[in-house]
């Protein structure tokens, strides 16, 4: 099972499914662009990813961080920042939408 990236509908990437590493991590592994601009330390808020509704629930429930970066409603919504959040175990199949 994998994390699968898209933007605009298109799938980016796919990577195998790790619990112990983050949604940036991931994305990382084939090079896969998220907007990051801290190294994934949760200090700009700029990887901002929205996960598939049917998907929210695979993933650590959202850190004080992205609610600093994040509104209540977008959070709502799905959004993440890719370097807070985190599969709950490994071999899950998650989707991803890129932002930008």
């Amino acid at each position: 099972m994998s994390v699968r990236f898209f933007r605009d509908g298109k799938l980016v990437s796919s990577v195998d499914c790790y619990q112990g590493l983050n949604i940036l991590a991931h994305a990382q592994i084939e090079e896969t662009e998220t907007g990051s601009e801290c190294g994934g330390h949760g200090k700009c808020g700029k990887d901002r990813v929205v996960v598939v509704e049917a998907d929210r629930q695979k993933l650590n429930p959202p850190t004080l961080q992205e609610k600093k970066f994040l509104t209540a409603d977008q959070i709502e919504n799905g959004w993440r920042l890719a370097c807070q959040a985190f599969p709950n175990l490994d071999g899950l199949e998650i989707e991803i939408s890129l932002r930008g």
